[in-house]
């Protein structure tokens, strides 16, 4: 890129950047809600299409598996399914708008990650970690689906660039809106919190011994606190009142407070072996971000990245099951780890040549991160998103077919909601086991359940197997639908003869 940037302008560079990270976002843009993570996603659209059909309640966000409940739900701050729903309003209900919307909103935050690092580390590096950022596999693929990951990543680098210019022209408005974005970015993801600590080194790095002293810095905190702790109020008395949660609070049996994780070989070994060097990194990249850590820094304020990185380390201490079991969960890890990474490219990229052999060997690095991700990226993550292997998207046609709009139904779907919001029913969320037991049945019945829908390979152990089997064939409820995937059973069909 040197020789490049020595012939075209920055901003064309950085505009072909923009431009090429926004077109592969937007392959498969029509997917429908399946494939990986399809409940993370299955619930943020089910969130959007419901404010759109039930009034666009920013604070109400409702869920599809709330019984016959209103289905109201404690949960994070739902800023980007509003926004999407606005969209339905205007262009009708299209799953590839939330997508587009998450990719532009991190086309966003590589910009600002580009303003952010250009202000510390030079254009170069500045250009080369928009670049890299912008096509690790990973980061292309959960910031195109319809999940909140693009709005906190833009939320993120906008709060700390925002910060960053303050503390260089003293602008209130600056101050404002970075409060309002980090404000914002944690309410979309509680633990976002960690992000205080490198916005803390960089004030730490202007007044030194003063910085607690600084009044203007209290209102900073004061303005990003009280929309935190005022949503975060409102969330539980929801869930108070309906008994819906995403289980933000449950600490040390959800994704927080799992202290024992810690200590074992199996958590570092997928967070950083697993997840970070293979999935994100892809491998070939994780000897230039080592080698990034140990470049000297130029300048104290360079120093921030550091501070950024350790931030991220607490963050998967604190709150290591939720990193253990989700790889998105450190997406924005790769923001300051780009930044290293970009570092060593800005350093040592010249024109490839058989004597240079640092330039080669980042060649290679390039070249290998680039087929190592185009190759698990079309496999692992675009190829379960087909139409065409879904069994799940053709229940759901049967099921809006051959059941009433407003029926409500049992689905068995090991608690993913995709599974209801494919089918645009409300109900229960069902494990194969209850399905084929009348004691979970029965007061669902009760309370107004019609029909119980499910797919068959769900039902692994062989007493579900038996179980289904007995329930299908039996007298007791009408199969209106029964093929070699799937099935819909209604429910209360026989009731009148028990």
């Amino acid at each position: 890129m040197n020789l490049f940037y020595m012939t075209v302008k920055p901003q064309k560079i950085l505009f072909l950047i923009l431009a090429s990270a926004l077109l592969v976002r937007l392959y498969h843009i029509h997917a429908p809600i399946i494939g990986m993570h399809s409940w993370r996603q299955g619930d943020t659209a089910a969130i959007a299409r419901n404010f759109h059909e039930n009034g666009y309640k920013l604070f109400y966000p409702q869920i599809d598996w709330g019984g016959n409940s209103q289905g109201y739900v404690e949960s994070e701050f739902q800023i980007y399914p509003f926004l999407v729903s606005l969209l339905y309003s205007i262009f009708g209900v299209h799953e590839a708008l939330g997508r587009i919307l998450s990719a532009i909103f991190s086309l966003l935050a590589i910009y600002l990650l580009y303003l952010f690092v250009k202000r510390y580390l030079g254009e170069k590096t500045a250009l080369w970690s928009a670049f890299i950022f912008s096509f690790l596999p990973l980061n292309i693929y959960y910031t195109r689906t319809f999940m909140p990951e693009g709005t906190l990543l833009m939320a993120i680098m906008l709060g700390m660039y925002l910060f960053s210019k303050w503390l260089d022209t003293e602008r209130k408005t600056c101050l404002i809106f970075s409060a309002l974005s980090i404000s914002i970015a944690c309410m979309i993801k509680l633990h976002t919190l960690y992000i205080g600590l490198p916005l803390l080194s960089l004030a730490w790095m202007k007044y030194g011994r003063k910085t607690l002293c600084q009044g203007t810095l209290w209102f900073y905190a004061f303005t990003i606190f009280s929309p935190i702790v005022l949503w975060y109020l409102h969330a539980h008395q929801l869930y108070l009142n309906h008994h819906n949660t995403f289980s933000i609070w449950q600490y040390g049996t959800d994704k927080w407070g799992n202290w024992e994780m810690l200590v074992t070989w199996d958590y570092w070994k997928k967070i950083v072996i697993l997840y970070l060097a293979k999935r994100h990194m892809v491998w070939f990249l994780v000897p230039l971000f080592f080698i990034g850590l140990w470049v000297k820094r130029h300048s104290r304020e360079e120093k921030v990245f550091d501070y950024w990185l350790i931030a991220n380390l607490i963050f998967f201490i604190i709150v290591g099951k939720g990193n253990y079991l989700h790889e998105y969960y450190q997406v924005p890890f790769m923001l300051p780890a780009s930044a290293m990474i970009g570092k060593v490219f800005a350093s040592s990229w010249r024109r490839p040549s058989l004597q240079n052999k640092m330039t080669l060997l980042l060649c290679v690095a390039l070249l290998g991160a680039s087929g190592e991700g185009l190759r698990r990226y079309t496999l692992r993550y675009m190829a379960p998103e087909s139409r065409e292997i879904s069994a799940e998207l053709r229940l759901g046609e049967e099921v809006r077919k051959k059941t009433e709009p407003n029926a409500l139904v049992i689905a068995v779907n090991k608690s993913n909601p995709s599974m209801l919001y494919n089918a645009h029913r409300k109900g229960w969320n069902a494990s194969p086991s209850e399905a084929v037991d009348e004691r979970f049945l029965a007061p669902r019945i009760a309370l107004g359940a019609e029909y119980l829908i499910g797919i068959h390979e769900y039902f692994t152990e062989e007493s579900d197997k038996r179980g289904v089997e007995q329930l299908l064939h039996s007298k007791k409820y009408e199969v209106i639908h029964n093929d070699d995937q799937a099935f819909i059973v209604k429910l209360s069909s026989n009731l009148s003869n028990k």
